[in-house]
């Protein structure tokens, strides 16, 4: 649409690269009818926040008064708070891609931890860059080298170190281009060596799921969960400073997520809600009133779409749609279903989710493997309280779950009269014509997508009690995975 222009960049050790590109000066206004606002100019910037690892629910605004989170509850106070919001997979690495592309993981080619996204995908990034905006990555990369080359700043930092690094990339952006800054934190990410806040969270004030135990050790894991997150949402704070210093706050599109759940048995890597919905707030105070609470079905693959949107551009790659009309209340945001998938991370997987405002159907292809979760929750002070508690009988059976060696092929809650997906009801008659019918939209959806479980089973990388194998291959191999025949 635009061309970019002749410009610089600096690569993650700060050595300068050029690019060239015809210069065509880029146009400041919307061009699609799906706009915001009828002729409204694009913002001045875009900032997307990405915590590592944090759950749907654990934020003050969303109900877990228990986390320090007085940046964020502002934020959401401030525009709107998407309740429903569902990350198309809960394992890092394929989650961002999955974001960033608009695009189901098995569809970007990366699905697998660690997996790099391939050249041929495009990001938002990507898009943005083409039209002359600034783009820069800050923190968790994640992405694999080939996606270095759509961006024009990328600085890896640890969380301790997010807020200055970004606040150092605001200030040395170039003044007259629009910026898109991906400030992806790796807090709460575990491990949890020390406190992430100056005033640790207390152990007695957690909350604890039910497919948790209450135990000592289970509350000290999650009062350092929550101090990392404490350490974001400082960070979160601070570079909304910067915006309201600039005068700019209300031109800029702010957008706040996770990649996946908590780091904790049962959610991280899991498809359950606890493993897949995600805090989703979007502030652009010019643009969106203040305020307002969203319930619809929104899912992942809807947040680059709408961010091109924004800039009047469209993104055909994506296979989400633009939210902006559920912005400005000129339609709804809210889906008939959502749909999440798991693989490969840190052990093998194939399992398929469709949620639907009451229901959820998943569908574990690899039943006969227990439901795991990932190698750095297996090494935790929660998981040696839960094995310990197993061994005197003292776990309810909810909580037994991961410790089953096998699982059902297909999972069926009602979400409705059992939100924390305790109870599988597939077996039960009364819900035999809504299982026809989610049974459906999963297969429909596996057709659609072209879907395609992996030729053979790949090695897991550590072993039940977390500890890395030592084998040749990959931790992720998407050469097993199975392609149309050659014409």
């Amino acid at each position: 649409m635009f061309g970019r222009p002749e410009w610089q960049r600096r690569d993650v050790h700060g050595s300068m690269l050029t690019r060239t590109a015809a210069i065509i000066p880029l146009i400041l206004a919307a061009t699609t009818p799906q706009a915001i606002a009828q002729n409204s100019p694009p913002p001045a910037g875009v900032i997307v926040f990405v915590a590592d690892d944090q759950g749907g629910r654990d934020a003050g605004v969303y109900g877990n008064t228990a986390i320090r989170t007085p940046n964020i509850d502002q934020l959401a106070a401030d525009g709107i708070r998407f309740d429903r919001a569902f990350l198309t997979t809960s394992s890092c690495s394929p989650s961002r891609s999955s974001i960033l592309t608009g695009r189901y993981p098995h569809s970007t080619g990366a699905e697998d931890l660690h997996a790099p996204l391939p050249a041929g995908q495009t990001t938002i990034a990507r898009l943005l860059g083409d039209t002359g905006v600034y783009t820069a990555s800050i923190g968790k990369w994640h992405l694999g080298d080939a996606e270095r080359a759509n961006w024009d700043t990328i600085v890896e930092v640890p969380g301790e170190d997010l807020a200055d690094r970004t606040l150092d990339v605001f200030a040395d952006r170039p003044a007259d281009r629009p910026f898109f800054l991906w400030v992806a934190s790796t807090d709460p990410h575990r491990t949890y060596p020390g406190t992430g806040t100056a005033t640790p969270h207390d152990p007695a004030d957690v909350a604890i799921s039910p497919y948790l135990p209450d135990h000592p050790l289970v509350r000290d894991d999650l009062a350092a969960y929550y101090d990392e997150i404490a350490r974001f949402d400082d960070a979160v704070g601070r570079v909304l400073g910067a915006l309201d210093a600039e005068g700019i706050a209300n031109d800029t599109l702010v957008l706040y997520l996770s990649d996946n759940g908590m780091p904790f048995p049962r959610a991280k890597t899991t498809l359950f809600d606890s493993g897949t919905l995600t805090p989703f707030i979007v502030r652009w105070p010019r643009a969106v009133e203040g305020g307002t609470v969203e319930d619809g079905l929104v899912s992942a693959i809807d947040i680059a779409p709408t961010i091109a949107d924004a800039y009047g551009i469209e993104m055909p790659t994506a296979q989400g749609r633009s939210l902006l009309p559920s912005l400005n209340g000129s339609g709804s945001s809210g889906r008939e279903a959502v749909f999440a998938e798991a693989n490969w991370h840190d052990y093998e997987q194939f399992t398929r989710a469709v949620r639907t405002d009451r229901f959820k159907l998943i569908r574990n292809y690899y039943w006969d493997t227990p439901l795991w979760h990932p190698a750095d929750s297996v090494n935790s002070i929660t998981w040696e309280a839960m094995r310990e508690l197993d061994a005197a009988g003292r776990l309810t059976p909810a909580q037994r779950y991961l410790m089953q060696p096998a699982r059902p092929f297909e999972e069926l809650y009602d979400l409705e009269r059992d939100p924390d997906e305790l109870t599988n009801v597939v077996d039960d008659p009364i819900y035999r014509d809504e299982l026809a019918r989610l049974r459906t939209r999963l297969d429909n959806w596996r057709v659609e997508t072209d879907d395609r479980m992996p030729a053979e089973r790949r090695l897991d990388g550590f072993n039940r009690e977390g500890e890395p194998l030592p084998h040749n291959q990959p931790w992720y191999d998407n050469s097993l995975r199975q392609r149309p025949p050659e014409d």
